[in-house]
């Protein structure tokens, strides 16, 4: 999330870098599961209804996957 390109994202709507990358998830169709133990981050990860990542900011966001060079854990996709 310290990404400059998420960080400038999250600036332009006024946003955390989480609700970004939470809303980006949702608008690609993904099903997030965005965990923490702290009541205002809880909060924070379910305020991403009331607005969309444009589409060119998507197109941005998608550019960041750097395919399994990028992976940070196992893949079950990529299991043989």
């Amino acid at each position: 999330m310290d990404h400059p390109v998420i960080q400038q994202v999250a600036e332009k709507y006024k946003r955390d870098p989480a609700q970004i990358l939470i809303r980006w998830s949702l608008q690609k169709g993904f099903v997030p599961l965005p965990k923490s133990a702290t009541p205002s981050r809880i909060h924070s990860n379910a305020q991403v209804y009331d607005f969309e990542v444009a589409e060119e900011d998507v197109k941005i966001l998608d550019a960041l996957d750097r395919g399994k060079e990028g992976a940070i854990s196992w893949n079950p996709v990529d299991a043989d």
